[in-house]
């Protein structure tokens, strides 16, 4: 009777705790998409005096701040500028011997669209109401003119960084027989350019 009461309690004590014990997981996962957020940058030069002798004026700047967790690889980034025109807006840029330019129309009497042509010609000879400047880029980053979806605009290559302030600054003195004093009238001259934040498919 001894052997068989160490049998059964040999049998109890070995017996596995847990039979048919089982090992569960729960896989939590949230997306960050990419993302991009532009913002203008505050500057004392968006708006400037133009000299009516030879049309020089006291300098312009645009400046707009990125942060992203994108790259070039996730975005294009392309500033493309704007002016009104009696046939509607057109596009502010323009190049010439290679250089490229914006250029600003009257707010206050509104230029013809025959004055952009004169201008984008390459040999400008009459364009009233509208005055050309050479585009200079002070951003650490490389800014470079192209075309995007048929437009001529300005490309920005990030290399990387996701926090940037891209800035073009416009040059003081104006494009060869784009200022006249007899045609260029009285007013304001303006151009609007955007900073636009294309996700690639």
């Amino acid at each position: 009777m001894k052997n068989y009461l160490i049998l059964i309690l040999l049998l109890v004590f070995s017996a596995p705790v847990c039979s048919g014990a089982g090992i569960m997981e729960s896989v939590l996962t949230t997306i960050v998409p990419s993302a991009a957020i532009v913002k203008t940058v505050p500057s004392s030069k968006n708006n400037s005096i133009i000299n009516p002798e030879n049309g020089f004026q006291s300098g312009l700047e645009a400046i707009f701040n990125v942060k992203t967790n994108g790259d070039d690889n996730t975005y294009d980034f392309i500033l493309s500028g704007k002016l009104d025109t009696l046939g509607g807006p057109k596009n502010a840029y323009v190049m010439n011997n290679d250089k490229l330019y914006l250029m600003l129309g009257n707010k206050d009497h509104l230029p013809d669209t025959n004055a952009v042509s004169d201008i984008s010609s390459g040999t400008p000879v009459k364009n009233p109401n509208i005055i050309a400047y050479p585009i200079i880029n002070t951003s650490l980053y490389e800014i470079k003119s192209s075309n995007y979806k048929g437009e001529l605009c300005c490309r920005v290559l990030s290399g990387g960084n996701q926090d940037m302030n891209i800035s073009q600054v416009i040059s003081n003195a104006p494009m060869n027989n784009t200022y006249s004093i007899e045609e260029d009238m009285a007013g304001v001259y303006e151009a609007v350019i955007t900073l636009n934040i294309y996700r690639k498919p």
